[in-house]
């Protein structure tokens, strides 16, 4: 083998390494396996760890961190201390008056689907998802809807026309 090639060679395995190592590095990283602490155990929740104490010298390998002679530590900025967040409450679900079944499925505020009763057609609306329920109202043909909720298998939709709640069946909508 040449001596070129030997030294092609050397220098793609050493990149190998490096890569290798970066790699594990990163995972450690992420993982949160590698935080800087010494001795392999994490600090507890309260506990802060200290920068700001200059290492003893370049030479002591078990140093925190490593300061030239020259120059002085820098103190590290205190953190505050982190609250916590408060658990946000529930959404409470809606409760339409006047239905005999309530929707399954809600949809939230801005992700409302509008549709349009089809032509021809003044469609009534129920108590429930299904003709042997109550009529409770009635959609002319060519109104537009927004579909608050519907039924497990999205066959009929909840609307408020007019002020009144009611069912209304997805064959006769277009959306």
């Amino acid at each position: 083998m040449s001596e070129i090639r030997k030294k092609a060679m050397t220098r793609l395995v050493l990149c190998a390494v490096a890569l290798v190592a970066c790699i594990i590095f990163s995972v450690l990283l992420l993982s949160g396996t590698f935080d800087g602490t010494t001795g392999g155990s994490k600090p507890a929740s309260g506990d802060t760890i200290s920068s700001s104490a200059p290492a003893e010298g370049v030479d002591d390998p078990t140093a925190d961190n490593f300061t030239a002679e020259s120059t002085p530590a820098e103190e590290a900025p205190a953190t505050p201390e982190a609250t916590p967040e408060p658990t946000p409450e529930p959404t409470p679900v809606p409760e339409y008056e006047g239905l005999s079944v309530q929707p399954t499925t809600y949809y939230n505020e801005g992700e409302q689907p509008t549709y349009t009763v089809t032509d021809g057609n003044n469609l009534n609306m129920r108590g429930g998802p299904g003709t042997d329920y109550d009529k409770i109202g009635q959609v002319p043909a060519s109104t537009g809807v927004t579909a608050l909720g519907t039924n497990e298998d999205g066959s009929w939709v909840v609307v408020n026309y007019n002020g009144t709640y009611g069912w209304l069946k997805t064959e006769f909508l277009n959306g």
